[in-house]
């Protein structure tokens, strides 16, 4: 799909998916040769709101058992994050026999049953949302005419399928959060307090200052792809945009950018040669976001930091979400096709002072 199909894509899902309860994803991929590469958008109960006893069981499913798991320094083991664990997606199963015929839903059940499992089980889970119409996988696959095609945008259809799958579970004001098999989260009052929640809206940390460090941009290399589609608008005028969502929506994300990274390591090996995915900058960036979002929250939104780090379920999907994340960016670390501005968007993550925040909230939860 070319830069305008993407894009044009994004554009005319947001008001439907918005509706659902979240907002369009975004992916790019290019061509390692140069510029003419493709580019476009591609109070709780205090834990759990299902699940098992906690994050570091498994996720209950078939998949690729590797011995032991990956761990980055940017965990905690003795927290929430550092003890979280998951069966990875299997990249080594064979799809071989897989032909594609133009029916979509069958196809990507099929390679999402062979990899990983748990995708398919968000694809399922959005296909149920009644509030949109059509089938997930069909609607955000583009219009391919081969297997190649579906595998390109296995990453997006996970993704978008998973926001409908949470936006399903969700109710009033509580969201839900799957995050593997048997362990979700549902906490409440993550909205903006103009939507009748406890936060703030996402896109003012368009304005703080570590936006600069990476400029907002509507395309191209080196810039903030993201900050055109998540934190765009302006939360004080009279019309609703994507930017004016809270916690709730910017958490969501996160969540899906997780889940797009799994699925592009699923299927690394379907990446055209010479060519590379955004998974990594994705995740990277809505971590970046995070941050930034807990930093402001602190210092300029007392009662909005409060509401979230006060809050048991609040605590606890971030730190699992953010153990969950740093699980796949170490599996994929040095993987080339999975980034292209990773290391970069990297080294903005890893900023100590935003580091810090996710410190205060181990320390929130007790952590030692």
């Amino acid at each position: 799909m070319n830069a305008l199909g993407r894009l044009s894509t994004a554009l005319l899902f947001a008001l439907v998916i918005t509706i659902a309860g979240c907002d369009e994803g975004a992916m790019m991929t290019v061509d390692d040769a140069g510029p003419s590469a493709d580019v476009g958008p591609g109070g709780g109960d205090g834990g759990p709101g299902s699940g098992d006893a906690g994050p570091s069981g498994g996720d209950g499913g078939p998949g690729h058992d590797a011995g032991p798991l990956p761990v980055s320094p940017l965990v905690d083991p003795t927290c929430t994050d550092g003890m979280y664990t998951e069966t990875l997606p299997d990249p080594s199963a064979s799809l071989a026999d897989l032909a594609f015929t133009g029916d979509v839903p069958a196809f990507v059940d099929a390679a999402l049953g062979r990899r990983y499992p748990f995708g398919l089980g968000m694809v399922q889970g959005g296909r149920m949302n009644p509030r949109f119409s059509g089938d997930c996988s069909v609607a955000f696959a583009g219009s391919p005419s081969t297997a190649a095609d579906v595998y390109g945008s296995l990453d997006t259809i996970v993704h978008e399928c998973g926001h409908l799958h949470d936006g399903n579970l969700s109710s009033g004001p509580s969201n839900h959060y799957e995050i593997r098999t048997s362990l979700s989260f549902m906490c409440t009052r993550g909205d903006t307090t103009s939507r009748g929640g406890g936060t703030f809206a996402r896109s003012r940390i368009r304005g703080d200052a570590y936006q600069p460090l990476r400029a907002p941009c509507s395309g191209g290399g080196g810039c903030d792809f993201y900050a055109d589609v998540y934190l765009d608008g302006d939360p004080d005028n009279a019309s609703f945009e994507g930017g004016d969502q809270g916690f709730n929506m910017l958490l969501e994300e996160v969540v899906q950018y997780v889940n797009s990274l799994a699925t592009a390591y699923a299927y690394a090996d379907q990446i055209r040669p010479g060519s590379s995915t955004s998974a990594r900058d994705g995740i990277l960036t809505l971590l970046w976001y995070l941050e930034r979002y807990l930093h402001m929250a602190r210092i300029d939104f007392p009662a909005a930091y409060t509401v979230i780090t006060s809050d048991a379920c609040w605590r606890d999907a971030i730190l699992t979400v953010w153990g969950r994340a740093w699980l796949y960016l170490e599996t994929t670390e040095g993987t080339r096709s999975l980034g292209i501005d990773d290391a970069a968007i990297k080294a903005l993550v890893i900023d100590p002072v935003l580091l810090d925040e996710i410190d205060r909230i181990r320390a929130a939860a007790s952590c030692p």
